[in-house]
């Protein structure tokens, strides 16, 4: 490509700015090069652009989600009754866990394992541990 005084010029950036104060010099690669390497380094940057989009998409729901559960307990206690809310939110980022209310469980600020979502596993050690007795039992009584 000619630029207005005559002079040549390359089609394909020689440097990027990393940022404000630091540059990568790509001139000593051929323009090819240097074309995939800006494409993948613009895809990198929209990626960039998308992941904090979804984070402050998320942030915006837990803004909402927390406002109306608020004005939700608000308006129950306005009209003399009590309420307990619960939510749990799981993200990228990490999980919140909000306990709202005007009963004493809500000033606790405990959740409970169900609300959490941890799951309880003591049935299910407890059948395998049965199961294990009867193969146990099973095996001696059936070498005899």
């Amino acid at each position: 490509m000619t630029n207005t005084d005559g002079s040549q010029r390359a089609l394909t950036p020689t440097s990027v700015n990393l940022t404000p104060t630091t540059a990568l010099d790509l001139s000593f690669l051929p323009e090819e090069q240097r074309k995939v390497l800006l494409a993948d380094y613009h895809k990198g940057i929209l990626d960039v652009a998308k992941e904090a989009h979804r984070m402050h998409l998320d942030v915006a729901i837990l803004e909402k989600t927390l406002a109306t559960l608020s004005s939700t307990v608000q308006d129950v206690a306005q009209s003399g009754n009590a309420a307990t809310i619960s939510h749990v939110h799981n993200t990228k980022t990490g999980r919140t866990e909000v306990l709202v209310g005007n009963t004493e469980r809500a000033f606790g600020g405990k959740l409970t394992a169900s609300q959490t979502g941890t799951t309880n596993w003591t049935p299910a050690y407890v059948i395998a541990g049965l199961v294990a007795l009867v193969l146990i039992v099973a095996a001696v009584f059936g070498h005899h």
